[in-house]
């Protein structure tokens, strides 16, 4: 549970453009170390920590946009239907069998 009211507290205390930027570098942080990682250098710790940072910045800017959960859950549910279509065409295709995970139910492929 991110305790939304604190980065509120940051946002007011710093300011949203420096929020702002930071959200950037952090997101730029974890794209260096998922580089990092297919070259080669697993530096599975690292990414995870970078990921945290990412996810309370995404949150940051959440609420600098006044996002809500479902503006986002909308979304989220296109993007993966949309997956879901693209990779059911690809699998039958291949002739394989896979089960597809969308976050309200999996969705089998023959």
């Amino acid at each position: 549970e991110i305790p939304m009211q604190v980065l509120a507290d940051s946002i007011q205390l710093h300011g949203m453009e420096k929020k702002k930027i930071i959200a950037m570098e952090e997101m730029s942080e974890l794209t260096k170390e998922v580089c990092k990682d297919l070259r080669g250098e697993v530096r599975r710790h690292n990414i995870i920590e970078e990921f945290a940072d990412v996810f309370i910045c995404l949150n940051m800017l959440k609420l600098m946009y006044n996002i809500t959960d479902e503006e986002i859950q909308e979304w989220v549910n296109y993007k993966i239907e949309r997956q879901i279509k693209e990779t059911g065409n690809i699998l039958r295709k291949s002739r394989r069998h896979y089960a597809v995970y969308s976050p309200c139910r999996y969705v089998y492929f023959v």
